[in-house]
């Protein structure tokens, strides 16, 4: 077992297995009551996460004055950079894109509400301390993740980035036409229209899985539709532990209330089906399945979104998330945006800084020759 002090803040690295899992349960679940974290850092998803992956994770612990105040959870892996074998620290995440692809976003350390920073810089001094990597990879995590305090022997870097959807939900929102009422006059003609050309309003329904065993063949449903519209880039539903992950996510605590599959269907046709998580009031919308038709009058996405909007609205809930991904229609539908980013924290070696300086001087070539672009045109104007 490996630690390190970070003033009256200690940090253990440790092995688990499944004999210590009724612990590491009560302890993750102790602080998710008291922490600001997501479904993707609560006990529901890292304990299945924890099974597919066969428990080869290593723990990190913070305490203070002996009492654990933070959690996370880390899978080493080596790979092949600048010539050399790096090895990496993972934070609830392996690195593997095949075993990543169920895709945790507000992925950080469990700790309570308001001492993130502090427990982050902790296990950043854990990593810069020890041998065991040269790199922590903790993400996708919002951009304020880089405002946690360092040394000046890590750099940071940022190898991925996107923008992030939310819409804060209203009592009145029970009623559709409240919701629409605040959208632009393009969407919501838009969504009228395609409410209208489905049969009206009367007429479409959303039916919530009422079973494990439901929510799973309902969102094998949706993988259908999902592969038709990811034809071009690989849906997770052709991935075999994407689907397995989230059948045992399903079996393990869809009876705990954090789960829905709806469908949402008129009398003649499916429209969508969509998978979201439920966490602390909040509504995290993972994945659709869409049925599209020749139509382009047809807005099946914006409908069910808005229907869904509507639907948790009147359940009481305060957000429903789009989380990350460029998206026009969550663009349409949300009021708020955020900044998603993967964060690289590196040891400052060589060719790390060397890699920090060639990156720099790219980006300023761009800027500079940019800059140029838009002199000579305004010039030439």
């Amino acid at each position: 077992m490996e630690h390190s002090r970070h003033g009256k803040l200690v940090v253990k690295r440790s092995t688990i297995g499944k004999d210590d899992l009724a612990t590491l349960q009560a302890d993750w679940q102790r602080l998710e009551k008291i922490a600001n974290g997501s479904v993707f850092t609560s006990w529901y998803w890292i304990s299945t996460w924890l099974k597919n992956i066969d428990y080869k994770a290593k723990l990190l612990t913070v305490t203070f004055n002996q009492e654990i105040v933070g959690l996370a959870l880390v899978v080493e892996r080596s790979e092949n950079k600048y010539g050399n074998s790096i090895k990496q620290l993972w934070l609830n995440r392996t690195g593997d894109q095949v075993k990543d692809q169920i895709w945790n976003e507000y992925n950080d350390v469990l700790c309570a509400k308001g001492t993130e920073h502090a427990i982050r810089a902790a296990i950043i001094n854990f990593f810069e301390q020890q041998t065991i990597a040269e790199e922590l990879i903790i993400g996708a995590s919002d951009e304020t993740i880089q405002q946690t305090p360092i040394s000046s022997n890590v750099l940071v870097h940022t190898s991925w980035a996107t923008v992030s959807y939310s819409k804060a939900l209203k009592p009145e929102y029970n009623e559709l036409n409240q919701f629409l009422s605040e959208l632009s006059v393009n969407s919501r003609q838009q969504i009228k229209r395609s409410i209208k050309l489905y049969g009206g309003l009367d007429s479409i329904h959303i039916t919530p899985a009422q079973t494990a065993d439901e929510a799973i063949s309902l969102l094998t449903e949706a993988g259908e539709l999902h592969k038709q519209r990811w034809k071009q880039r690989q849906s997770g539903f052709e991935n075999p532990h994407f689907v397995s992950f989230h059948h045992q996510l399903i079996r393990d605590h869809f009876d705990n209330g954090c789960i829905d599959v709806l469908k949402i269907k008129n009398d003649q046709r499916v429209i969508a089906y969509l998978y979201n998580f439920k966490f602390k009031g909040n509504v995290y919308f993972y994945l659709s399945g869409i049925e599209y038709c020749d139509n382009n009058k047809l807005k099946p996405g914006l409908v069910a979104h808005s229907l869904a909007i509507s639907y948790y609205a009147n359940l009481g809930f305060k957000k429903y998330d789009f989380m990350g991904g460029e998206g026009r229609y969550k663009n349409s539908l949300s009021d708020e945006q955020s900044r998603m980013i993967i964060s690289n924290f590196r040891r400052r070696n060589l060719p790390f800084m060397l890699s920090s300086i060639l990156r720099k001087a790219k980006a300023l070539y761009s800027h500079k020759n940019a800059n140029n672009n838009a002199s000579n045109n305004a010039n030439a104007s």
